[in-house]
């Protein structure tokens, strides 16, 4: 059905854009449980689906989608960090033009976030953001900060916190231009200094975060790390 309706344009009425977010805004309600908001971000992946829909639709989704990430059922938010995904694969000019915000928001999260789940969501975010934007926007100008506020997801209590952190360690090296030896070695140097830190915990978590740190500079250092 929604390959048949995603061929033809009917601008605002769109019926099928119409009878999907009729069932959005239902499961999307203020007292909707969390099989109802699951269920919503099938609803929202289907809409994405959707070529012809107009700029306010697609502003629209977006927003619902980040209404999403912001929950606190990691179940539900990684269904939605795929449907943020697929929005910025889409090159949806809602989402690039807002990448911005949604970074400085990951940020927020990560420096003072109580919420674990929304910490969680921030590391795959980021990690997403920085695996995408190649091509369609930079985020260099981030990688200091996003670095910093990477430094105690890599040393957590919680080892699937530590591998997150460390993934999304490695898309943003993915943003440092690693054949230019000056723009790339004072990052590099950071992340050594990082890694021993770490070793000096004398720590589980501190030893485990030591490995991943190294692990992304084998990858992505180059020559660096035979200096």
């Amino acid at each position: 059905i929604v390959d048949t309706e995603a061929t033809e344009r009917h601008g605002d009425q769109n019926p099928l854009y119409i009878e999907l977010n009729t069932r959005l805004v239902k499961l999307l309600n203020p007292s909707s449980d969390i099989l109802d908001r699951l269920s919503a971000t099938a609803v929202l992946s289907a809409l994405v689906d959707i070529d012809s829909l107009e700029d306010k639709q697609r502003f629209r989704i977006t927003q619902q989608t980040k209404s999403l990430l912001a929950g606190s059922d990691m179940t539900i938010s990684n269904e939605a960090v795929g449907i943020y995904q697929k929005l910025i694969q889409k090159r949806w000019t809602p989402v690039l033009s807002s990448v911005d915000t949604e970074v400085n928001r990951c940020l927020e999260w990560l420096g003072s976030e109580r919420n674990e789940v929304r910490r969680m969501t921030a590391l795959r975010v980021i990690e997403v953001l920085c695996s995408s934007s190649s091509s369609l926007v930079s985020l260099y100008s981030y990688v200091s900060k996003i670095f910093a506020s990477l430094s105690n997801p890599l040393r957590d209590q919680r080892s699937e916190v530590r591998v997150a952190a460390a993934r999304t360690l490695g898309a943003c090296l993915g943003q440092v231009p690693m054949s230019d030896r000056n723009a790339r070695n004072p990052w590099l140097n950071f992340l050594f200094e990082e890694q021993k830190r770490n070793y000096q915990m004398n720590s589980v978590e501190g030893f485990h975060g030591a490995l991943l740190i190294s692990q992304e500079l084998l990858q992505h250092g180059g020559m660096y790390m035979q200096s």
